[in-house]
């Protein structure tokens, strides 16, 4: 085995073999005789090559970092000799190859934290195709390479999520700048992690990064939300109308979720919508940025995903937990309020019902309440809204209740202007105001549910979303008679639809009565997560 002598990178010691430990000293020291020549731009770095693959080599489970910096010291001299955009997208394709090879022994989030520098080259040459050669047909040629590649990334996560190696949510050995400097050059530290995460927010990268919580899993977490969201925004950016792609992303978006199964990926998702922007302004207009927003609200509010049940992910830190709840009651009171604001309060109600009918409500008055003890359950929540519960908590935290430690305090200003409002607890539909979205399909996420009856999708729960479908439909007579399809049935690896006949009769245009009748005779219709069988 050769090691690099940090003093003389150039010089080889031979070490035969070592432990875990000096394997990691090994790293480490390589590494970071690496990061000293690339201060000098003249250095050679072969015999970096020839280390990194002897290191990742040396064990039938190399480290992350190994494999992360072998590829970008093979992959730099590849692509800074391609000039041409379809070239730059070959260039990338090998080097996933050459990723995956490496890594296939290695944990599922390990083999996705590693595409890391993929989607950063991928974002690159996007940007490239718009700057050097738009409406060019070539440019249009590399964008549809660019999707499709991408089509089988993401088929690659989720084959990666449903794989048998265990996580066991190991951290790095370096901090991620120092692997994010093998691919980023001559720039301060708070540019290279924006530059090499371009699609990812202040918060989110600072987390991401932070070398006192960061995990593998956690960084592979943030690659899944930029490869979702890349994917997104050039399918947005294509031009097609609004109204014939909107459903085909929105079911796409919901069986990906489900696929991936990826609490940290979807915490960071809610966390992106809490931020006043999207960091996609290099990718879409900003007509494009808020129907993907939307977009989103519909992804993450209206299913209840059963990997995000309490059962499913009770072995992440607790604090995490706590913050994703607090994250996504304040999202679905954003979203509530954006649509009021625009008089759509038909897919307002909608996003209350799911809301209150989801799993969540329970989950937060049980973690208050054996926080509190006795005393947390003297009090309850005014309301099955969002905003009632968010005030509820703020009066919780008065009584000495620390639900979400630094979360909570960061995002206290905003809380208390949301509980300012008088109408928190107020139904924010009428029935004869608001536009309706004839094509809002509802979900029920099955996937993983296990004989555990207090977390089993009953049909209380449909008639949440059969609900939500009277608040989307309204009658253009008056008359308040509305008629809805939905579909909803367990399945192991997806989400399936049953179509039902489902017949709404609203009296008093405030509240409604419900009578289901099933068909039988109607044939079952199926959609699967349509990366799960990809192969380009």
């Amino acid at each position: 085995m050769a090691l690099v002598d940090p003093q003389n990178p150039i010089k080889q010691q031979t070490l035969k073999f070592f432990t875990s430990d000096e394997y990691e000293l090994a790293v480490n020291q390589s590494i970071q005789s690496l990061l000293d020549s690339l201060q000098n731009p003249s250095s050679d770095l072969s015999a970096f090559t020839s280390t990194f693959l002897e290191l990742m080599q040396a064990k039938p489970i190399p480290l992350l970092e190994s494999i992360w910096i072998f590829s970008g010291l093979t992959f730099h001299p590849k692509i800074s000799s391609k000039d041409d955009i379809l070239d730059q997208i070959l260039a990338v394709k090998d080097l996933f190859q050459s990723i995956t090879a490496c890594s296939a022994s290695c944990s599922s989030s390990t083999c996705i934290a590693l595409i890391a520098p993929i989607i950063f080259k991928l974002y690159t040459v996007v940007v490239d195709s718009k700057r050097k050669v738009v409406d060019s047909k070539r440019g249009k040629k590399a964008r549809r390479e660019i999707s499709k590649f991408l089509d089988v990334i993401l088929g690659y996560f989720n084959v990666c999520s449903d794989g048998s190696n265990s996580d066991e949510d190991s951290a790095l050995v370096r901090p991620i700048i120092d692997l994010v400097s093998i691919w980023v050059h001559g720039e301060a530290t708070e540019n290279r992690l924006k530059q090499f995460f371009p699609l990812l927010g202040d918060e989110i990268i600072n987390w991401v990064t932070d070398e006192s919580s960061c995990v593998i899993e956690l960084l592979a977490g943030a690659v899944i939300l930029e490869s979702f969201m890349l994917k997104l925004c050039l399918k947005i950016s294509e031009g097609i109308s609004k109204e014939e792609v909107q459903n085909e992303l929105r079911t796409w978006a919901v069986c990906s979720i489900t696929g991936f199964h990826s609490f940290y990926f979807f915490d960071m998702l809610i966390k992106m919508l809490l931020e006043p922007n999207l960091t996609v302004t290099s990718l879409l207009s900003a007509e494009d940025d808020s129907f993907l927003r939307k977009l989103l609200y519909d992804v993450v509010i209206l299913p209840d995903y059963s990997f995000l049940h309490i059962h499913k992910v009770n072995h992440l830190p607790i604090n995490h937990i706590k913050n994703n709840i607090l994250a996504r009651i304040m999202v679905s009171h954003e979203a509530i309020e954006l649509f009021r604001k625009n008089k759509d309060h038909s897919k307002a109600i909608s996003y209350t019902n799911a809301f209150s009918g989801s799993h969540l409500p329970t989950l937060i008055t049980k973690l208050a309440t054996s926080e509190l003890g006795n005393h947390g359950r003297t009090s309850q929540p005014k309301g099955s809204s969002p905003m009632a519960f968010l005030k509820w908590m703020l009066e919780l935290e008065g009584q000495g209740l620390s639900f979400c430690d630094g979360f909570m305090s960061k995002h206290r200003e905003k809380l208390v202007l949301y509980s300012s409002r008088s109408d928190f607890g107020q139904p924010s539909y009428k029935g004869d105001e608001g536009k309706t979205d004839e094509d809002l399909e509802f979900f029920i996420d099955n996937k993983g549910n296990d004989e555990n009856e207090e977390e089993k999708i009953d049909d209380s729960m449909n008639d949440v979303f059969v609900a939500a479908a009277h608040a989307m439909r309204s009658d253009a007579n008056g008359s308040g008679k509305k008629r809805k399809e939905i579909s909803v049935e367990k399945k192991k690896d997806g989400v399936k639809f049953q179509r039902q006949n489902l017949v709404l009769v609203d009296h008093s245009g405030e509240n409604s009565s419900l009578s289901e009748k099933e068909d039988d005779s109607e044939s079952a219709s199926e959609v699967e997560d349509p990366d799960s069988d990809s192969d380009e």
